[in-house]
């Protein structure tokens, strides 16, 4: 199950009042399949979608109506609404206006909670959602220019902020910001699906954080290795020569830094008798390079 299936799963098990079912079943309409005064027909590969608008069809006493499905390769269900019939049909979601060309009449909308019933419709019909797991995506699309504005102009009065582009004569609407895409799924009513970006979030937060500190590792542990063969690189050099001039001090780390290249300079100040401090090896260790430096002028 793909998650914008999920999504609109968990819309079409959500209860309304019956002001808000005219105004979704008017938004899946007018984003989903043909909405016109000769026909009005959808479909979907979901049955739950199907069974939702037919139970709105119901609750508005509406039965002349057509459903089939088809099966090639996917089964899709359709339902098809004649000319005789879809006058009584626009009548019952509330007498709204029907193009051409399409246009979101606000007469449909009774009372402020049919607003989002409204949007909830139209992301059943039209909408797609990508997980959060992958990226923030959601988007809407419509060949109906004017319709795409309105929807656009819509939105924007309940602080949701479509950003719209055209491809191949479609709009598609869409957010590409979590915030903004949890904005919208909270109001339309999947407040589950609120946690699954919520989670995401935290899931990136918690691998970046983990990231910088292996990376922070690893660039410690390189810094690391490139001193130490510097070290040993320089120790090599005095060895052959005797140690000349060197204290027992300065020769004792210099063995112990050829006995223990992948040593770290605390770990090596642990090996020395008495044990030096990490500060204390770096300091006898500059002497060390120093003297390779003069001996090698």
């Amino acid at each position: 199950m793909s998650y914008t299936t999920s999504v609109k799963e968990i819309l079409c098990h959500k209860n309304s009042d019956p002001c808000c079912k005219r105004a979704e079943l008017y938004g899946f309409l007018l984003f989903s399949g043909i909405f016109s005064k000769e026909k009005i027909s959808f479909r979907s590969e979901n049955s739950f979608v199907i069974k939702r608008y037919e139970d709105i069809f119901h609750s508005l006493n509406f039965v002349n109506y057509e459903k089939y499905e088809r099966n090639n390769k996917t089964v899709n269900y359709f339902i098809e609404i004649n000319e005789e019939n879809t006058e009584d049909l626009i009548k019952k979601i509330g007498d709204v206006i029907v193009g051409p060309p399409l246009r979101i009449d606000y007469s449909a909308f009774d009372n402020d909670c049919c607003a989002a019933a409204f949007l909830r419709g139209v992301f059943i019909g039209g909408g797609f959602i990508c997980s959060p797991e992958k990226s923030y995506h959601l988007e809407i699309r419509t060949g109906h220019q004017m319709l795409a504005d309105d929807l656009i102009r819509f939105a924007v009065e309940y602080d949701i902020h479509l950003k719209s582009v055209l491809r191949n004569g479609i709009r598609i609407l869409y957010i590409k910001t979590s915030e903004q895409i949890k904005d919208f799924l909270a109001y339309i009513g999947a407040s589950t699906s609120v946690f699954d970006f919520v989670n995401a979030e935290l899931e990136k937060s918690l691998n970046n954080n983990v990231n910088r500190v292996v990376n922070c590792e690893q660039a410690n542990i390189e810094k690391s290795v490139n001193a130490a063969q510097k070290q040993i690189k320089a120790i090599t050099r005095l060895k052959k020569k005797g140690y000349i001039n060197m204290s027992p001090e300065l020769i004792a780390l210099a063995e112990a830094r050829l006995q223990h290249p992948e040593m770290t300079l605390e770990q090596l100040g642990k090996e020395l008798t008495p044990e030096l401090s990490k500060s204390g090896v770096a300091h006898r260790m500059k002497k060390i390079t120093d003297l390779t430096k003069k001996k090698g002028k």
